[in-house]
């Protein structure tokens, strides 16, 4: 099957009927091509007299089959982006075509359609659009203005629609203009340079894998019931450009398009002039909801744009305007005055709109996410934040804080929830008691205001302290367990981390991505040991990041270290043993000191106590065989971040036998020890430095940061969607 041609109507019962018996008229045998018809929710009896017109009979074709393939399909939900994409899903050809209900295809448009691709190897075509009249054209209504209706030819010969190169992006600020049309977007955006030329909306076509590649219709970029923007063309073709692919126009491949009495009214023009401000601020929004930094706007920044469309708007009301009419100038010239008055007004509305609550169909999923503000913890939460937003999912972040701008924005409306706070690790969130009572404040009002709470827990050096304000961490956490409707955990022992049953029954447990290409190479390893003070032709050496455990802890690692290296004989004494490498910040100050002494008490420890950032891992782990995690037997203890990490970098892990990690290491590249018995650390060290850990091509490929967290945020939507859902 070489096209699929897709018809998507509305209550246009008359229309869609015409537009079907152009399609059977096509000089194109029948055999290569299917028509698909998407009634998007009629109920003028469209989609029962399409079904009766199709099973009508036979009538002769030219040449293949004499039975025209059609199928029926109906979308519930109102949005032509909706009924295109339900299209789409049942199509079979090489190429989708898309048509309007309104429109009368030439006998010859598919067989040119298919010849143009076959001459020109084009990834999408846009045919020619001309008009038909069904009612006297006004004598205002001049030539340029007829694009508006739906008229498409932007050249007399077949040409290549080019994005000329080096387009700069469209900022935030910028002042779009967009066509005003429902049926043709031949301009582009203000920051997009000239020559930027969109098909028509009312007849294009593309090539399924193209379309399916780049993606689909944007469906709050489409026209509705009640909401006439119809800008997804715009989108579709430019991300079709940005992804390289080739678009062409052929004015052979020829549609007419309907001009009813209705749209040769001024308050038509003025009626499109108006949702196309409204559009424009629409796909600003659109552009750029990432670039929000928790949901906050500058109320002075705000002001501004409003003040400067109140401008424009007055200056065309009070002094422009008036002075057309007094100097007699054409209806016309009146008529583009007022409909760019009405455009501002569209665009201020929206603006405020805004303001006052986020878009409903910007994005299926609205979310905020929470995290710590420490540097040593940021690579999970900016590689989820970055994945989210490969979904086309509104990610906003916040550094362990709720801003009330953002929950009011996206509150629940209509009774649908369309917000998400996701905490992740909130344990590691470093609030006073002040703090602390203004979040729970927040999060109480999120959820007043119908917003759901997502929370992921990865464990925490918290979970072993034996402080007062560990406690405090520990007690603020489980409140957030039981305060969410999804947590999320790396493990496959939930039972044993979840003893409370209602709890477990909001328990979602996922695999924890890897981290291979997001950091640096390792270093080389003589160079890091140079760097690090480490002895040239050190034996073996343990890694241990001091900032994810306990002071406790580092001492009882140092405790097994020192039983290890006294009863170890050096199989050459020629050389260094065995040494131990404590980098990080010690979370304990009142142990720090006895850390570090007893530390340099064994010559084969060393210390770099201080913030890591994202460049040192690459030294760290250049410099280490393995990383040991010495944790005590509590069942919360550990996390799995960190293992991940070692994995990445093909180092030997040393954990505890405990929930998060039980199960969730090979074999061949971890030693579990018993936590109880201290002589089972100290057998995991010795045993470690007889191992050899070289990743595999599909366990490297499973630990590719890119494709891991891509795949751990498509689970994660899914969990997120059913959430809404269930609000």
């Amino acid at each position: 099957m070489r096209l699929s041609v897709i018809l998507c109507t509305y209550n246009r019962r008359n229309l869609v009927l015409s537009a079907l018996a152009s399609l059977r008229r096509q000089t194109l045998p029948y055999d290569q091509f299917e028509v698909i018809v998407v009634d998007n929710g009629s109920v003028d009896g469209t989609l029962e007299a399409v079904r009766a017109y199709v099973n009508a009979g036979p009538q002769p074709g030219c040449g293949g089959e004499q039975h025209w393939q059609v199928r029926c399909l109906s979308e519930a939900q109102n949005g032509l982006a909706y009924a295109r994409t339900t299209g789409l899903a049942a199509a079979v050809g090489e190429i989708v075509v898309f048509l309007d209900d309104d429109a009368l295809a030439d006998p010859h448009f598919l067989e040119r359609l298919l010849q143009a691709y076959e001459e020109t190897g084009a990834d999408a075509i846009g045919g020619h659009v001309e008009l038909r009249w069904e009612a006297p054209r006004p004598h205002w209504l001049s030539e340029d203005m007829l694009e508006l209706l739906g008229a498409f030819a932007p050249a007399s010969e077949r040409i290549r629609l080019n994005k000329p190169d080096n387009a700069p992006s469209i900022a935030a600020d910028d002042v779009i203009t967009l066509p005003l049309s429902d049926e043709a977007t031949p301009c582009a955006p203000a920051g997009v340079p000239d020559g930027f030329i969109c098909f028509s909306s009312c007849c294009f076509s593309v090539k399924t894998v193209a379309l399916r590649r780049v993606g689909t219709f944007a469906s709050f970029l489409s026209k509705r019931q009640h909401l006439p923007t119809n800008l997804e063309i715009y989108d579709l073709c430019h991300r079709l450009h940005i992804a390289g692919y080739q678009i062409w126009y052929d004015p052979k491949a020829v549609v007419t398009h309907r001009v009813p009495a209705a749209r040769l009214k001024r308050a038509f023009f003025t009626g499109r002039a108006y949702w196309q401000g409204r559009s424009e601020m629409l796909m600003q929004y659109a552009s750029h909801p990432q670039e929000e930094v928790a949901g906050k706007q500058s109320l002075s920044a705000s002001g501004r744009v409003l003040l400067a469309e109140a401008r424009v708007i007055a200056h065309l009301a009070l002094l422009y305007r008036p002075l057309l009419r007094i100097a007699g100038r054409t209806s016309n010239e009146r008529l583009q005055a007022a409909m760019e008055q009405a455009r501002h007004w569209g665009r201020a509305g929206q603006y405020l709109q805004h303001l006052e609550h986020a878009p409903l169909d910007v994005t299926k999923v609205a979310v905020l996410l929470v995290h710590s503000s420490e540097p040593e913890n940021a690579a999970g939460s900016a590689l989820l934040t970055e994945a989210l937003r490969q979904h086309e999912v509104s990610c906003t972040t916040a550094s362990a804080e709720i801003p009330l701008s953002w929950l009011w924005r996206h509150r629940a409306r209509d009774g649908r929830s369309i917000g998400i706070v996701h905490l992740y690790q909130p344990g590691m969130f470093n609030l006073s008691y002040r703090q602390r009572q203004r979040f729970w404040f927040r999060l109480w009002q999120a959820r007043r205001w119908g917003i759901r709470v997502v929370m992921t827990d990865t464990g925490g050096w918290w979970q072993s302290e034996r402080g007062l304000h560990a406690l405090s961490r520990r007690s603020f956490e489980r409140r957030l367990l039981h305060s969410s409707d999804r947590v999320l955990a790396f493990t496959r022992q939930p039972e044993q981390l979840y003893p409370d049953k209602k709890l477990r029954r909001r328990v979602r447990c996922l695999f924890h991505p890897g981290f291979r290409g997001y950091y640096s190479p390792p270093t080389v390893r003589a160079l890091a040991h140079q760097q690090l003070g480490l002895p040239r032709n050190a034996a073996f050496v343990y890694l241990c990041l001091a900032h994810q455990h306990t002071g406790h802890e580092l001492l009882s690692l140092i405790e097994a270290f020192s039983l290890l290296t006294a009863s170890q004989p050096l199989a050459r004494p020629c050389l260094p043993g065995p040494q131990l490498l404590l980098a990080g910040t010690i979370q304990d100050n009142r142990l720090s000191s006895r850390i570090i002494k007893r530390a340099a008490k064994h010559p084969a420890i060393y210390l770099s106590l201080r913030t890591l950032t994202q460049e040192d891992v690459p030294l760290y782990l250049g410099a280490a065989d393995a990383i040991v995690l010495p944790h005590f037997a509590l069942a919360p203890a550990g996390t799995l971040e960190t293992a991940m990490l070692a994995l990445s970098y093909e180092r030997i892990i040393i954990a505890p036998d405990l929930p998060r990690f039980r199960g969730m290491l090979p074999p061949r590249a971890s030693l579990l020890y018993n936590p109880d018995n201290q002589e089972s650390l100290v057998q995991a060290l010795r045993h470690a430095s007889a191992h050899s850990y070289h990743l595999s091509e599909k366990e490297a490929s499973a630990l590719d940061a890119t494709t891991g967290w891509s795949q751990y945020a498509h689970r994660l939507l899914k969990i997120y969607q059913q959430v809404l859902q269930e609000g």
